[in-house]
This record gives C-alpha cells, sequence and structure tokens, in this order.
C-alpha cells in the first residue's frame, strides 16, 4: 500500500483532506489513536515528517494490519456463531411451520367458541335479527294510543312480567345490542376520550419505555448511545356487578311519555330497550364518571349488604395518592402547595405558570387536567390579574391557556371540586377492560312476582402507564370522596323513604 493511500485513509478517519506543515493536532493525534492505535499512530507521523515517506509505508502498513487482525478475528467468529445460531431457528421453525399449518387447517374446520358469561341462561347465542314487539300487548297498545292521540289513556298501566322476561331474552340474544351496551359502558362516560383503553386481566403494567437521544457524529467504531427509561405503574382491573330490581307496572307510564317525547315507535325503542338504555345505562355512566373512574376507592366487602360504587375499585385521584406515599415513586410530584380558596388571584395564576414550568419540555404535553372548579379559578383569577379591571364577553381566556409553555387547562367532570392538577402524555392515563370480557354486560335477567332482576357484571380499572411521562400536584391530606353526593340520592336530590319497600321506585335504581 502506498504513502499517498494511507494519507488518504487517515485524514477520512478525521474528516479533512489536507493538514498545514504535515503537522498534527493533539485532538487529531487522539482520534487517530483511538481508531487506529498507538504504534501505526506513531510511525505514521513519522511518514508525514519524513522527506521520503514512501519509504514508512510498508512499516505503517503492517502496524495497521497488527491492530485490526485480533479485532476482525473475533468479529468473524461472532458472525460464525450468529449464523450457526440463525441456521438453528431456521430449522426449529420449519418444523414449527410444518405444525401451525396443521393448527391452522384444524381451526378453520372447526367452529369458533365465544367467552361465556356465569349465568348466561342462553342469552347473546342467537344471530343478530330485526326486533319485533307485540303490539296488542297491553303496554305496547297503551303506548300507540298516547302516541296517536296525545291523551293519557285513564287507569294505571301493567306489564306482564312473563312477558317482559321473554322479551329481554329476545333483546339481548342480539349481538349488536350487546355491543352497544359494552361500548356506552367503556366509552360513554364523559372522560372516556381522555383515556386509553388497554386489555387486562386482574392487573396492567406497561409494556412501553421511553428512550433519551440516539443519533451521533459518524465514527468507524462501535460508540453505543441511547438510554432507556422505563418505570411501569401496576394498575388494578377490578370487577363490578350490576343489581336492579325493576317493577314493570312502575315504568309503563313514563315509557309512553318517552315514546311521545322522542316521537318514537315502539318497534323502535322496544321496552327492554328503554330499561337499558334509557334508566339503567345512564345511571351506569354517572356512576363510573363522578364516583368512580376519578373518586373511586376500593373497600373490600365483608357483609352481604350492596357497595357504594365508589368503594368498588381504585380512582385516577386514589392512584395519585398512593403513589404519591410511596417513598420511591418515580412520579413527578410537584413540590409547591396552594388553597385554590384562600390563595390571591396572583398567587392562582403564579402557581398554574409554576407548575406548567415544571412539566418537561421536552415531552411536548399540550393539556393540564383539572376539575371544573380549578380550572374557572384560574381563568377568573387571570381575567383579573392581566384584564385590568375590564370584563369580555365569554371570559379573557377562554381556553385557560397558559402564557409561554402551549399549555391549556382542560377539566375533567369526574374530579368535581378536586384541587389535584395533573398532565401527562397522550396515552398514559389509561382504563382498563378484561382481556376476556363476555360478550354480554347484562347476563341474566330473574322474573319474580312482581319484579325482573336485572343481573350483570364487568371489569373496569383506571391509572397511569409509565411514572416518568407523569407530573401532578396532589395536596396533602386531601380526601377525593369528600362532598360526594350520598350513594342512594336520586337526581332530585331526595333519597328513598326509610319505610319504603324496594323496586325501581323506592330505591331499585
Amino acid at each position: 500500500m502506498k504513502f499517498s493511500q494511507i494519507k488518504t485513509i487517515f485524514f477520512s478517519a478525521l474528516g479533512i483532506t489536507t493538514l498545514a506543515d504535515n503537522k498534527l493536532t493533539a485532538d487529531q493525534e487522539e482520534t487517530l489513536k483511538t481508531v487506529f492505535g498507538e504504534d501505526p499512530l506513531a510511525k505514521f507521523k513519522a511518514g508525514l515528517s519524513a522527506e521520503n515517506p514512501e519509504d514508512h509505508a510498508t512499516g505503517i502498513h503492517a502496524a495497521m494490519k497488527a491492530f485490526f487482525t485480533p479485532q476482525a478475528e473475533e468479529a468473524t467468529a461472532d458472525i460464525a456463531a450468529q449464523l450457526q445460531a440463525v441456521q438453528a431457528e431456521n430449522n426449529r421453525l420449519k418444523a414449527e411451520s410444518a405444525a401451525n399449518r396443521q393448527t391452522i387447517a384444524t381451526l378453520l374446520d372447526t367452529p369458533e367458541n365465544l367467552p361465556n358469561s356465569e349465568n348466561l341462561e342462553g342469552l347473546g347465542q342467537q344471530a343478530s335479527k330485526p326486533m319485533k314487539v307485540n303490539t296488542v300487548a297491553t303496554h305496547y297498545a297503551r303506548a300507540m294510543t298516547y302516541s296517536l292521540t296525545g291523551v293519557a289513556p285513564s287507569g294505571k298501566g301493567s306489564i306482564d312480567v312473563a312477558d317482559l322476561r321473554q322479551e329481554f331474552g329476545t333483546y339481548l340474544s342480539q349481538g349488536v345490542n350487546n355491543l352497544d351496551i359494552i361500548k356506552q359502558i367503556f366509552n360513554g362516560f364523559t372522560s372516556s376520550k381522555h383515556f386509553r383503553t388497554v386489555p387486562a386481566t386482574t392487573e396492567y403494567r406497561a409494556v412501553q419505555s421511553m428512550i433519551n437521544s440516539v443519533v451521533q457524529q459518524f465514527k468507524p467504531k462501535w460508540t453505543p448511545k441511547g438510554k432507556t427509561k422505563f418505570t411501569p405503574l401496576k394498575i388494578p382491573n377490578f370487577r363490578h356487578k350490576i343489581n336492579v330490581e325493576i317493577i314493570p307496572s312502575d315504568v309503563v307510564d313514563s315509557y309512553m311519555f318517552h315514546l311521545y317525547d322522542e316521537s318514537l315507535s315502539p318497534s323502535q325503542m322496544p321496552i327492554t330497550k328503554y330499561i337499558i338504555n334509557v334508566m339503567i345505562l345512564p345511571q351506569i355512566l354517572d356512576d363510573i364518571e363522578l364516583r368512580m373512574i376519578f373518586k373511586g376507592k376500593y373497600v373490600e366487602s365483608t357483609d352481604d349488604e350492596a357497595t357504594p360504587a365508589e368503594e368498588s375499585m381504585d380512582g385516577i385521584e386514589t392512584f395519585l395518592i398512593k403513589e404519591k406515599a410511596k417513598a420511591n415513586t418515580k412520579v413527578n410530584f410537584f413540590p409547591q402547595t396552594i388553597n385554590w380558596v384562600t390563595a390571591t388571584d396572583a398567587q392562582v395564576v403564579k402557581f398554574v405558570e409554576n407548575f406548567a414550568d415544571f412539566v418537561d419540555d421536552k415531552l411536548k404535553i399540550k393539556t393540564i387536567s383539572a376539575s371544573k372548579f380549578v380550572k374557572k379559578r384560574y381563568q377568573r383569577a387571570y381575567e383579573s390579574v392581566y384584564g385590568g379591571g375590564q370584563k369580555q364577553v365569554g371570559g379573557m381566556n377562554p381556553n385557560a391557556e397558559v402564557d409561554y409553555v402551549e399549555m391549556e387547562i382542560i377539566h375533567l367532570d369526574g374530579m368535581g371540586n378536586s384541587p389535584i392538577i395533573f398532565a401527562t402524555v397522550p396515552g398514559n392515563m389509561v382504563k382498563l377492560r378484561h382481556i376476556n370480557e363476555a360478550p354480554n354486560i347484562i347476563n341474566k335477567i330473574v322474573e319474580g312476582h312482581y319484579q325482573l332482576d336485572v343481573v350483570g357484571e364487568f371489569w373496569l380499572g383506571a391509572g397511569f402507564a409509565i411514572a416518568e411521562a407523569l407530573f401532578a400536584y396532589v395536596p396533602d391530606g386531601y380526601d377525593p370522596q369528600d362532598g360526594l353526593k350520598p350513594d342512594d340520592e336520586f337526581p332530585d336530590g331526595t333519597t328513598p323513604a326509610v319505610d319504603a319497600g324496594s323496586g325501581s321506585g323506592a330505591g331499585g335504581m
């Protein structure tokens, strides 16, 4: 090899094409020593300063071969070992592929079995069919008369419990109706769009991780870069049940008025669909949003009494409180504190700005999640501080933006009047569905003398996946369930009478 060729190789390692006075700087020498070794560098320097550099070419080339030969032999051995491993894996895959082809052929000839829920009693097994109703039944005849005349028939309506039980079976046997119930429960509560749904059994741990910079300047040597940060948080999944007692005669008139108000026919809204979609499902969604997904704190039941919805699972706020109590938590908890009620407007604005600055810019988080109370408190404080005493229609800061950080506060209905605020990357706040969820949420209808018992179950959990991607302010001593309305309170603020009988008219809902 000629000296001019060796010189080109060495200069390429330095990223240069010429060298002033043929003299290397200290940094250049260190780079060449790292790439080619100390002996080749010494011989190359001697060649640079020699009157006839070509006389040094053979010695430099030999030194380079001596430096790179052990590395080349080691790399060759590694490649040979990798090839052997690949060949062994290919042989295993060929054998496995033959077995898989036989398995696939068997599966193609075998009908698929859906997972079964407890006590299905044949519901959910039939193909979807158009819903037909018995229009001569008393309750449907009563509803149709009212729809046509606008005059309520005299007397109290009634429903044959056995007929209604049979109609429930028909309605729930149609797969599309069961899928609609499942979608409503998991996607129908108002904050559901801010959660990512993930499958789980009894608990969930994230499989994602965070990684830092991986790109670097080219060097002809292996210099690994890029570190991962991965602290998965354990999110428990919880099993919930629905036990609702319906007295059909108590719902006939409300059903009749609903058809009239919505201009619906019985075939469009059979009474079974009305009971599930209008009476039961909205209350389930209210329980999830207002009592469970944020405010829930699991309490193990020790008796046979019905439990409050908020004691059936740990919600987001309880999740944060428990995480803050851990000495080794990796969640980023904001160290400052504030009383949102007694703080001045300037203190409120400054606190939110400081929290926004506390959030890692590199994660590009755009929203701060809070209760409606905190969002309004910040908006009014912002207007007071920066509005110069001038009121604006719609407010001075309608989106609750935080200046200079491209973030805004969003309110989550289920947080109520909570003082907690948090910020995280999209998809880090998750809700859990059971990986083997049965096709029927409502899985049993039990017929009594005057009532029907609606029985159902589902799984739901909530939390955050990665600790390092979560930033939160959680004040000490806060109880998420402070201020919750009584579990048995009706939407109009009343509670069942102590001596009232059971049933939908006396707290069964």
